[in-house]
C-alpha cells in the first residue's frame, strides 16, 4: 500500500509538471510558441496526461484487488491506454520529422508547416489512435478469483482482441524507434556541420543533450516494444502470471515515456526556459523591485531555430 501511494504520488507530479509545460505554451504571446513544434508537443501533451490517468486506474484496480464492479471503468482505461499510447508515438514522431526539416529542409520549412497542415496533421494523429484500437471496446475484461478470496484483473477475455491490439502496438513501437533514432542521428550531424559554418560557438551541451534524448526516445520505445512482446508471449501460451506481472511493469515505463518531452524541452528549448524566467520574474514585479532584469537577445543563429 505505501508503495501505490508513493507511485501515485509520483505520477501525479509528472501530470502536474506536464500540465505546467503545457499552460506555459498556450498562455505564452510569444509568437515562437505558436508553431508548429510546439503545436503538436501541447496535443500530444493531453494523451499522454490522459495515458498516465489511465494507467494509474489500471494499477490500482490491480494492486488493490477490486472485482467485476470496476469493469466498465478497466476497459474504458484499457481503450484510453491503447489510445493515447499510438497518438504518443505519432506525435513524437511528428514533432522528430518537424525537427529534421527546420535544418534540413530549411527552404521548404514554411511551406510544409502551415497552420493547416499541422492541425490536419493532429486529426490525423488522433483518427489513427481512435481507428486502431476501436475495437476494443468490443471486449471484456477478465477477473480471475484466487484461491485466497481476492480478485485480480486480467486483460481482456477476447484472445482475437488483446492480441491484434498487441501487435498494432508492437509493430507501432518499431516504426517509431526507427524513425525517430534515423532522423535525430541526420540532425545532429547536420547541427554539428552548420553550427562549424555559421562560425558560432560548437554548443557541446546541446548536441549531447540532442543526442540523449534520441537514445532515451529509442530506448522507451524499445522498452514498451518488449513489454508488448512478453505480454503477447504471455497471452500465447497461457502464462497468467507472467501476463500479470508484465502488465503491472507497464506503468512506471509508460511514465518515463511520457515524462521525456517536457523535460527535453525544459533542456533543450532556450526560449521555453526563457519563458518560465518570464513568468518568475512578472511574480517578482508584484511583490517588489527585481534584483535584476534579463535582456532577451535578438539574434538568433540557425542552431538556435530549436
Amino acid at each position: 500500500m505505501e508503495f501505490l501511494v508513493i507511485h501515485t504520488a509520483i505520477n501525479g507530479l509528472i501530470i502536474l509538471s506536464y500540465l505546467f509545460a503545457i499552460i506555459m505554451i498556450i498562455r505564452s504571446k510569444s509568437k515562437v510558441f505558436k508553431n508548429a513544434f510546439y503545436s503538436i508537443f501541447v496535443a500530444t501533451g493531453f494523451a499522454d496526461i490522459a495515458s498516465l490517468f489511465s494507467v494509474c486506474t489500471l494499477r490500482m484496480i490491480r494492486t488493490l484487488s477490486l472485482g467485476e464492479e470496476t469493469e466498465d471503468i478497466a476497459l474504458l482505461a484499457f481503450v484510453i491506454t491503447y489510445v493515447t499510447l499510438i497518438a504518443h508515438l505519432i506525435g513524437n514522431m511528428l514533432i522528430t520529422i518537424n525537427r529534421y526539416s527546420a535544418l534540413c529542409l530549411m527552404n521548404r520549412y514554411d511551406v510544409i508547416w502551415t497552420r493547416k497542415n499541422v492541425r490536419i496533421a493532429v486529426i490525423i494523429q488522433y483518427v489513427i489512435s481512435f481507428v486502431a484500437f476501436v475495437h476494443v471496446a468490443r471486449g471484456n475484461v477478465e477477473y480471475i478469483h484466487n484461491d485466497d478470496g481476492t480478485t485480480t484483473m486480467g486483460s481482456l477475455r477476447e484472445k482475437e482482441i488483446d492480441l491484434i491490439a498487441r501487435f498494432t502496438c508492437i509493430g507501432a513501437c518499431i516504426i517509431y524507434a526507427t524513425v525517430t533514432l534515423s532522423l535525430n542521428a541526420r540532425l545532429l550531424i547536420e547541427w554539428k556541420r552548420l553550427s562549424k559554418e555559421n562560425g558560432v560557438p560548437k554548443h557541446r551541451h546541446h548536441d549531447k543533450g540532442l543526442l540523449l534524448y534520441a537514445l532515451l526516445v529509442f530506448t522507451c520505445a524499445m522498452m514498451m516494444c518488449l513489454q508488448q512482446v512478453v505480454k503477447l508471449v504471455a497471452t500465447l501460451t497461457g502464462n497468467t502470471s507472467l501476463g500479470l506481472w508484465i502488465s503491472l511493469q507497464y506503468a512506471w515505463m509508460n511514465e518515463i515515456m511520457v515524462s521525456i518531452p517536457p523535460f527535453s524541452l525544459m533542456v533543450l528549448s532556450s526560449d521555453f526556459r526563457q519563458e518560465i524566467f518570464n513568468l518568475f520574474r512578472c511574480s517578482r514585479k508584484l511583490t517588489g523591485t527585481p534584483l535584476f532584469v534579463a535582456v532577451p537577445s535578438t539574434r538568433r543563429s540557425v542552431v538556435e531555430r530549436f
